[in-house]
């Protein structure tokens, strides 16, 4: 009686497609399905997105395969090509293989069985033939359970005497000493976490990443089924108000109390950024870089600030470049977070081990580039509340190549408290 609910879209899709022949049908020799070719996934009765799978029939065996695969050329405006490998249906499975039993039912091939991965357990039950696929994936169940408590939300940020005690992000860099330079570089983490420099309320104002997290996210949740859900507040579409993430298309596995692995169906991110930042600017202009990626709030119509300008540049280009060559072959394994946790906190991090190479992915082609670090130098002239650390910062900003290379610990992530 468990499954009851989730059958009842498969017995009615049955009812209604199948016809009252009972003649043989041909076996599926082999085809790759997906959402053009009539393919749909369900994971615990809610429509998962961007996946393919191929079916491969001997008589009344079969092999089912279920993948996930990204085009390149979505990512507009970098002229990039091909399509890698993105993450699989279920979490910490790139691939997911099923040996199938496979009956005759009208004029679809029925089959029905359980499952297990090294991090799920599940249920499934599917109809398919030479056109169409319905695949259920049911009782999904990550074996180590969820994350304890299941419901987060950003830390707050906090300031005691003359530090932030806490902040929405988790930030550490340690790097051996610098010859001849008599300058810490540390607190450049936490200035670019907590720097006024993202343009709000039609650039009449400023507010930092920091600020702009714990404004937008309210909640993160957990699921026990995989699944991470986010609540923000969106205004894309005139007035503000609070939205969700949808099911399936962020999803985590706990791989060790030390290690979790985060799963991003690519092309619900891409679309979730460019509606979020969009502005005004028509969704048929809108572009990765270029146009419409502006915050929330803030006519497209309004010049771009300097960074908006660096990302529009032939350096931003390459920065976007240089973070997809790191990011995109972890599409599919899962990206690495360590993790901090107790009942009242939890740290998410990117560790030295990604975390350094991204720093310089972003850090090095603008250091390397006068025309950006003009354009930074003149933004920061152009704040009276940056401007008295302007030489410090600039002193920073050349010691930067050499504090990247000589890096011993580097983290970069994002703190939680427990929701309330």
């Amino acid at each position: 009686m468990k499954n009851t609910l989730l059958f009842i879209p498969l017995a009615l899709s049955l009812a209604a497609c199948s016809s009252d022949k009972s003649g043989p049908i041909e076996p599926i020799k082999e085809r790759t399905y997906d959402a053009s070719s009539g393919f749909k996934l369900y994971y615990n009765g809610e429509i998962m997105p961007s996946k393919s799978a191929t079916i491969s029939q001997d008589g009344e065996k079969g092999t089912l395969k279920i993948f996930s695969t990204f085009d390149l050329s979505q990512l507009s405006g970098l002229g990039l090509t091909g399509k890698v490998n993105g993450p699989g249906a279920l979490p910490g499975s790139p691939v997911t293989e099923l040996q199938l039993n496979m009956t005759q039912g009208g004029d679809y091939w029925d089959f029905a069985g359980d499952g297990d991965t090294d991090y799920c357990t599940f249920n499934y039950a599917g109809f398919a033939n030479a056109d169409r696929f319905e695949l259920y994936l049911n009782d999904v169940k990550l074996k180590s359970g969820d994350v304890k408590p299941s419901v987060w939300q950003p830390a707050p940020i906090k300031k005691g005497k003359g530090i932030y005690e806490t902040l929405p992000f988790y930030l550490k860099w340690d790097y051996d000493p610098i010859p001849g330079v008599d300058l810490n570089l540390s607190p450049i983490m936490e200035a670019l976490a907590t720097l006024p420099i993202i343009p709000v309320y039609n650039n009449t104002a400023y507010m930092s990443v920091s600020q702009a997290l714990s404004q937008v996210v309210r909640t993160v949740a957990f699921r026990e089924d995989g699944n991470i859900i986010v609540t923000y507040v969106s205004t894309a579409f005139g007035a503000a108000q609070v939205a969700q993430t949808p099911a399936n298309r962020y999803q985590y596995a706990i791989v060790s109390p030390e290690m979790v692995k985060l799963y991003i169906d690519p092309t619900s991110l891409m679309g979730a950024l460019l509606v979020a930042t969009s502005g005004g600017t028509p969704a048929d202009e809108v572009t990765i870089i270029g146009n419409g990626m502006y915050p929330s709030g803030v006519e497209s119509t309004s010049k771009p600030g300097a960074i908006a300008q660096i990302m529009a540049s032939e350096t931003g280009s390459k920065i976007i470049k240089n973070c997809l060559s790191l990011a995109m072959p972890l599409l599919s394994e899962g990206f690495p977070f360590a993790v901090n946790a107790s009942a009242d906190s939890l740290d998410l991090y990117l560790d030295t081990e990604l975390a350094a190479p991204l720093m310089k992915a972003i850090l090095l082609p603008m250091l390397q580039d006068n025309s950006t670090l003009q354009a930074i130098k003149e933004y920061l002239e152009s704040q009276p509340e940056l401007a008295p650390f302007l030489p410090d910062i600039e002193k920073a900003l050349m010691a930067l190549p050499q504090a990247l290379e000589r890096t011993t610990d580097f983290r970069i992530g994002l703190a939680f408290v427990p929701y309330s």
